[in-house]
């Protein structure tokens, strides 16, 4: 495998030397088509994508909407009255709203809280709420929903009789949608100046650091470009429009600083060996120095990428909408990352190294190398790895003992499914969720829909006589605390409306449904199903689903990482020591995202965890903190085979790759620490997460723990059976 892939790398370095100029136009015009395209992204994607396809929530909610004409999720309209207005006025006001909302051509029915069938339910001496169906897809929302705060709005500047305020699960997506992408474009703001920054550091000059934030630029745009398109096929979660991003201005930068970064030290080390003029000149030596360059480098990155692509590929194990197209998406942008950086960065430096390494062309010399060595040498990476290895020990305890107290809050995670208070306190929809709650329902009870009956099936007598049975057993139910079901049947199916004491998502709620789904089963006939639904179910089959398959995907990113790495770097040992400390890392800083959200501090808000969040930066963070680690273990497997000696490997590997993965992981972090000041707080959590992990990574894991390890494992290290 070793020898085709580096007959690959030969075959791709003259393909690219012979056509530069074709390589680089069928890009342009690539990334040409996708603009258009990818500025549509926001428009096409949906809800969060937290949907159980084939779970009960799911048919219990089609039924009722099929059968009963309830459709799901209505947009909710909180009627506040102000003091001084007249209970007959602000009823007949409500009355005048409504009948203009009637007229819109989107709506499909509105409950009017003075219905009979209401019962007085959704109304109050101040307040009062209507609920409007419309004939529209969730995600197509946008455009009806601003037609109907323009008719509520109409006499907005009139001295009305109250306020009017919108929410229900599409305002409050669509306003998530809408936050996302400003969230976005704040961080677009801040993060690519701060990484183009760090990309002039690390190589001295302008050119090179515009060239690496171009490619970001382009895996992303042409990612983008590429989603929107099956947008039209597949259903999108609307967390794509920041992890697509995330992912590929990191993992593009990144490659490309890996490559020009090995480019130009080759390009040195020939111009110190044979001089400027010959270099310059020789087409055939050009082409040898990209061979070189796609042989250490792009090996490097083409394994980082794999490790990366796995660890999105396990996200494929949980089946709901989310996963499935945040996987997609990043994998887009991954294989485009890398696709651009083995292919259009080399056709650059092809027609223009001169100019993008003019510095070294000026000071090249013939004491270049013993130069560069000498500064290796007292470079602060190769002082403190010695530091390091002289007290493996105490030096490992210490970073073990570290991370180990970063990871002790994970003990206590908090998770929910993502609601309204995911949102800033002062958005209108979160502020009218929150008080139709508190005013209108009763605290710490959850409501569930109970179907009885098949499609398709009359209802008999064994149906009348199972629903019965049910009444009188949820009447014997201590935490239930309200049974309604008068008048709802359809021809085949009875339904009954349970209120039950505990809140959506709490351990109470889990406990009571499975036990009543296993008195279903003893006592209830098997002719006849029983089907459970509304937000508690949702939420219990969203978190059994995860918790039920992430141990799967863990198991799958952590063999398939293992074998990649064990191609790589031929050894058993160095592959599991780069896992364990990647699972580390990633405890580290889910105990971060306790302590910061959970328990309220750096001045949070107490929440809790989205549930999707830790299985997101496992997945992502997994493989892109392989990312710098597979190139800097390259580094110290590259130089053992030349010595034998591993101190001298892990020291020099060190020392040679240090300011590399330091501005690898700075740029990572430009990229995602302005989504952690994000509004919407799932993206806020997923960027505190990655931020958390990559700085545990790029200290504790990489200044501590690899080289005492590295010095305490000696020539174990590269152990292999055979060897």
């Amino acid at each position: 495998m070793q020898r085709s892939l580096g007959m690959g790398y030969r075959s791709l370095a003259t393909l690219i030397s012979r056509y530069p100029r074709f390589i680089i136009i069928c890009w342009v015009v690539i990334i040409g088509m996708s603009v258009a395209w990818a500025w549509k992204l926001p428009d096409m994607v949906q809800d969060h994508g937290l949907k159980l396809a084939r779970g009960q929530a799911q048919a219990v909610e089609l039924i009722l909407e099929q059968e009963f004409g309830s459709p799901p999720d209505p947009v909710v309209l909180l009627f506040n009255k102000h003091p001084n207005t007249s209970e007959i006025a602000f009823r007949t006001w409500i009355q005048e709203r409504l009948a203009a909302v009637r007229t819109l051509p989107a709506i499909s029915s509105v409950v009017s809280p003075f219905d009979v069938n209401t019962q007085g339910r959704m109304l109050r001496d101040d307040q009062a709420y209507a609920l409007v169906h419309m004939d529209i897809p969730p995600h197509r929302m946008k455009h009806p929903l601003a037609q109907l705060r323009e008719v509520l709005e109409v006499d907005k500047q009139a001295d009305l009789p109250g306020t009017v305020q919108l929410t229900g699960k599409t305002v409050v997506q669509e306003d998530v949608n809408r936050l996302s992408f400003q969230d976005l474009e704040r961080a677009e703001i801040i993060g690519i100046p701060i990484a183009l920054i760090i990309l002039c550091f690390a190589f001295r000059g302008l050119y090179a650091a515009c060239i690496a934030v171009m490619m970001g630029i382009s895996a992303v745009i042409t990612a983008m470009g590429i989603t929107s398109l099956l947008g039209h096929y597949l259903e999108l979660s609307n967390f794509i429009i920041n992890v697509i991003p995330m992912v590929g201005m990191a993992l593009s930068i990144d490659f490309a600083l890996i490559i020009l970064s090995r480019y130009r030290e080759e390009l040195q080390q020939r111009y110190a060996n044979r001089g400027k003029s010959n270099v310059e000149r020789n087409i055939h030596m050009q082409r040898e120095l990209l061979q070189q360059t796609l042989r250490t480098a792009g090996r490097a990155v083409l394994f980082s990428a794999a490790c990366v692509f796995l660890g999105l590929l396990g996200l494929l194990w949980i089946r709901l909408p989310m996963f499935l197209s945040v996987s997609l998406g990043a994998t887009i942008v991954l294989v485009l990352a890398l696709l651009l950086n083995v292919t259009l960065l080399p056709a650059i430096l092809c027609l223009s190294a001169d100019r993008v390494f003019a510095r070294i062309t000026r000071t090249s010399g013939v004491t270049g190398q013993q130069t560069r060595d000498s500064t290796l040498e007292h470079s602060f990476w190769h002082r403190w790895s010695a530091i390091v290895m002289k007290r493996p020990v105490w030096m490992g305890l210490v970073g073990t003992t570290l991370l180990l107290c970063c990871v002790f809050p994970v003990t206590r995670m908090d998770l929910s499914v993502p609601d309204a208070s995911s949102l800033p306190a002062r958005m209108e929809s979160r502020q009218a969720s929150e008080q139709i709650e508190q005013n209108f329902g009763q605290q710490h009870i959850s409501w569930l829909d109970i179907i009885i009956g098949k499609k398709e099936e009359p209802l008999t007598a064994s149906h009348w006589e199972t629903a019965k049975h049910k009444v009188t057993k949820l009447q014997q139910d201590e935490r239930v605390v309200s049974i309604h079901s008068q008048g709802d049947v359809s021809n085949s199916f009875i339904r009954l409306t349970v209120g039950v004491y505990g809140e959506a998502g709490s351990d109470e709620m889990k406990e009571w449904l499975r036990q009543t789904r296993t008195d279903d089963v003893t006592a209830m006939p098997e002719t006849i199903p029983i089907r459970y639904g509304g937000e508690a179910v949702y939420e219990d089959e969203i978190m059994h689903e995860i918790a039920q398959q992430l141990p799967k995907v863990l198991v799958f990113v952590m063999v398939s990482n293992y074998l990649v790495l064990l191609v790589a770097f031929r050894s058993l040992l160095i592959p599991l020591k780069a896992i364990l400390m990647n699972l580390l890392s990633l405890a580290a800083s889910f105990g971060i995202l306790v302590w910061v959200f959970n328990e309220g501090h750096l001045g949070m808000e107490v929440s809790s965890i989205a549930i999707m969040i830790p299985v997101f930066i496992a997945g992502l963070v997994f493989g892109i903190s392989m990312d710098y680690g597979v190139f800097m273990l390259s580094r110290i497997q590259e130089v053992y085979r030349q010595t034998g000696d591993s101190d001298t490997a892990v020291q020099q590997g060190l020392a040679s790759t240090g300011r590399l993965i330091t501005s690898a992981a700075g740029i990572l972090l430009a990229v995602t620490v302005p989504f952690a000041f994000a509004e919407v707080e799932g993206v806020r959590q997923l960027g505190i997460g990655i931020t958390a992990a990559v700085l545990i990574d790029v200290t504790i894991i990489r200044l501590v723990l690899v080289p005492s390890l590295m010095k305490l494992m000696g020539r174990w290290n590269w152990w292999m059976p055979g060897q």
